[in-house]
C-alpha cells in the first residue's frame, strides 16, 4: 500500500479551533511537519511538547514563494517515500489561499494517497468579526493579483496575509486604481486569538500601522469603483425613469453624430500628440459604445455582455498565433491569418461580399480600402511604375475635358482614386497625408494675416499678388522655424 500524506488545517488561530480526530492523529504522529511556525496553533502544540518541524528556513534560503512551495512539495514526497504516514500542518482551511496543497494535488497524488483535514478558515473569522453574510458577495485575492483583478466594488473583497508594510504599501496603490482614497477599509488582525483587532480607516491610510503574517485587508462593496460595470450602470441610470430627459430620447439614429463627432475628436488628439485630451476622448467616444449597448438592452436587442462577448470571442479566433498553435513572425503574416479567418468566418455565403465597407466612410478611406481588397485577389500593378503611369494619364484626361468643358467631375474623380492608388505603392495614407496639408495650409494662412497685420495691412483689402508675397514670407519662417 501506498504512504498516506495527512494535510491538517490548523484553523486561524489556537489549539482550541483545531478538531479532536486532527489533534488526536497530530498528537499520535512521530514527526509532525508544518509549512510555517509562525502560527499560534503550532506555538500550542510545542508548549504540550509535541515536536514539529517547520519549513521556515527554506523561506529564508529561496528567493521567490514559487521555489519555496516546489521545495516543501518536494521535501513532502521524500518523507512520503521513507515513512506510511506523514502529517503536513497549515494554517487555516488547506483549501483557501494554500499553494503548497495545489502542488501536493498536481505532483503527489498520483503516487500516494492524500487526505484533506478541512479546519476553520481566516475567511471565516471574518465574517463574524465585520458581521456580513458571505451571499452578499467575496472576492479573495491575494495581494500580487490585484493589477488584473478587473475589480468593481460589488462584492466584499478579502486581501489575506498582507505581512509587511511594504507589501501593504503596494496592494494600496493597487487598490487606489480602482477606489477612491477615502474608500472605508478594514485592517484585521490575529483573528480568534487573544491579539484579535479589527481597524477602520480610510484606504490612504491603510499602510501605516503594524502588519505580519496574520494580518488581512478586508474591503467593503463601494459604488465609487471605477471600472467597466460603472459606467455601464450610470448609463442605465441616465437611461432609467428618474434619469436625463434628453437621454431618455436618444435612439441608434439620433447617435449617429455624436459617434462619428467622438470619433473625430480621437483622431485629432492623436494628431496634436495630446495624451491628456486623447485619454478624454477615448471616454468619451467608449461612452457612445456603452450608450448604443443601452439602447439595444432596452429594446430586447442585445446587451453589452454580447458586445464583449463577440469581440473578445474574435480576437481570439482570429490571432491563432498568439492564442492557438499556428505561426505568424511578421505583419504581413499576421494580415494574411486575419483574412484568411475572416473569409472563413463568411463562407456560407456562395458570393463572397468583396466591398462590404460601411457606407458612411470617407471617400479617401473608402477608396483606399477597395484597391486593397481587389490587390489582394491580384488586380493589382507589378510596381510603382504602374500607378504613376495612371496619374499622369488621369491627369491628362481631366485637362482634356476642361478643354472640351465635358466630363471634368468624372475626369477628376478619376484622378483622385488613382492618386489614392499611388499613395498605397508609397506605403502612405491619403487620409493623413491629406489631413496634414489641409493643417499645414491652415497655418500657413493664419500666419500669412498674422504677418499682415502686422505690417499694418488690412488683410481683406490686399491684392491676390500682395497676399502672394505674405504667403511666401510665411511659407519661408515655416520651413526655416523662425516665428519672428
Amino acid at each position: 500500500m501506498s504512504s498516506c500524506l495527512h494535510v491538517i488545517g490548523l484553523g486561524p488561530a489556537g489549539l482550541n479551533q483545531l478538531t479532536l480526530g486532527d489533534y488526536r492523529l497530530i498528537c499520535n504522529a512521530d514527526k509532525v511537519f508544518a509549512r510555517t511556525a509562525q502560527h499560534p496553533c503550532i506555538e500550542d502544540l510545542k508548549a504540550e511538547g509535541i515536536c514539529v518541524e517547520s519549513f521556515d528556513e527554506i523561506y529564508a534560503v529561496e528567493t521567490s514563494f514559487e521555489a519555496v512551495y516546489e521545495r516543501i512539495t518536494e521535501k513532502l514526497r521524500q518523507e512520503l517515500q521513507k515513512n506510511s504516514v506523514v502529517i503536513y500542518t497549515v494554517p487555516g482551511h488547506p483549501m483557501v489561499a494554500e499553494k503548497t496543497v495545489q502542488l501536493i494535488g498536481e505532483r503527489l497524488t498520483q503516487d500516494y494517497k492524500v487526505i484533506i483535514h478541512p479546519a476553520m478558515s481566516f475567511v471565516d473569522e471574518i465574517f463574524r468579526v465585520l458581521k456580513f453574510d458571505p451571499i452578499e458577495g467575496v472576492l479573495i485575492k491575494n495581494y500580487d493579483g490585484l493589477k488584473d483583478a478587473a475589480l468593481t466594488g460589488q462584492e466584499w473583497l478579502v486581501i489575506p496575509q498582507v505581512y509587511d508594510k511594504l507589501i501593504a504599501s503596494e496592494v494600496k496603490l493597487d487598490l487606489m486604481n480602482a477606489y477612491t482614497d477615502e474608500a472605508e477599509v478594514y485592517v484585521v488582525q490575529a483573528l480568534g486569538t487573544a491579539l484579535e483587532q479589527v481597524d477602520k480607516l480610510p484606504l490612504y491610510q491603510m499602510d501605516h500601522g503594524k502588519f505580519d503574517h496574520l494580518t488581512t485587508i478586508v474591503i467593503p462593496p463601494n459604488t465609487e469603483v471605477i471600472s467597466f460595470y460603472k459606467l455601464a450602470d450610470i448609463m442605465r441610470t441616465l437611461r432609467s425613469e428618474g434619469g436625463c430627459a434628453w437621454d431618455r430620447e436618444q435612439t441608434h439614429d439620433t447617435l449617429k453624430k455624436y459617434l462619428i463627432e467622438e470619433t473625430y475628436e480621437v483622431l485629432e488628439a492623436i494628431e496634436e500628440k495630446d495624451m491628456y485630451n486623447l485619454c478624454e476622448e477615448l471616454g468619451d467616444l467608449l461612452l457612445q459604445v456603452v450608450f448604443h449597448a443601452q439602447v439595444a438592452s432596452e429594446a430586447s436587442e442585445f446587451e453589452i455582455r454580447d458586445v464583449l462577448r463577440g469581440v473578445i470571442q474574435k480576437m481570439i479566433r482570429r490571432h491563432p498565433h498568439v492564442f492557438g498553435e499556428e505561426k505568424a513572425e511578421t505583419a504581413d503574416d499576421v494580415i494574411l491569418t486575419w483574412d484568411r479567418i475572416k473569409l472563413k468566418e463568411k463562407e456560407n455565403n456562395r458570393q463572397p461580399d468583396l466591398f462590404n465597407d460601411p457606407k458612411g466612410l470617407p471617400a479617401l478611406m473608402l477608396a483606399s480600402s477597395t484597391q486593397r481588397k481587389v490587390a489582394k485577389v491580384g488586380f493589382d500593378w507589378p510596381d510603382l511604375k504602374g500607378p504613376w503611369s495612371k496619374v499622369l494619364e488621369e491627369l491628362h484626361e481631366l485637362e482634356s475635358a476642361m478643354a472640351e468643358g465635358a466630363g471634368i467631375r468624372e475626369e477628376l474623380g478619376d484622378l483622385l482614386f488613382a492618386i489614392v492608388n499611388l499613395s498605397r505603392f508609397l506605403e502612405l495614407d491619403p487620409e493623413e497625408v491629406l489631413r496634414d496639408t489641409v493643417h499645414k495650409f491652415q497655418n500657413r494662412f493664419l500666419k500669412m494675416v498674422e504677418l499682415s497685420g502686422k505690417k499694418g495691412s488690412d488683410f481683406e483689402n490686399l491684392s491676390l499678388g500682395e497676399m502672394d508675397i505674405f504667403w511666401e514670407k510665411a511659407k519661408s519662417q515655416e520651413k526655416s522655424g523662425n516665428q519672428v
